[in-house]
């Protein structure tokens, strides 16, 4: 009997930003992936759609010959500027 082995691919850490508009809606970017856009109801929704999407565009920036911009660690404050 022949036993099938699986090589998982290597994981790779993203620092993500996740926002919530006035009318409730999500909105995740990647800083390290300019470009990036996951759009979604729940911030639950938005951090699947990152999990299927993040790959999918890594694998489009790889056939073009780019390779993403970071992805190391990353700092996301709140700022509060007179307007």
């Amino acid at each position: 009997m022949t036993r099938r082995v699986r090589y998982k691919e290597p994981m790779k850490r993203f620092t993500v930003v996740i926002e919530q508009d006035p009318s409730g809606k999500h909105t995740l970017t990647v800083p390290a992936l300019p470009g990036y856009v996951a759009c979604g109801d729940t911030e639950e929704d938005v951090i699947e759609l990152a999990r299927e999407g993040i790959p999918f565009h890594l694998s489009c920036l790889a056939e073009e010959g780019h390779a993403p911009t970071g992805g190391g660690d990353a700092r996301v404050l709140s700022l509060e500027i007179a307007a």
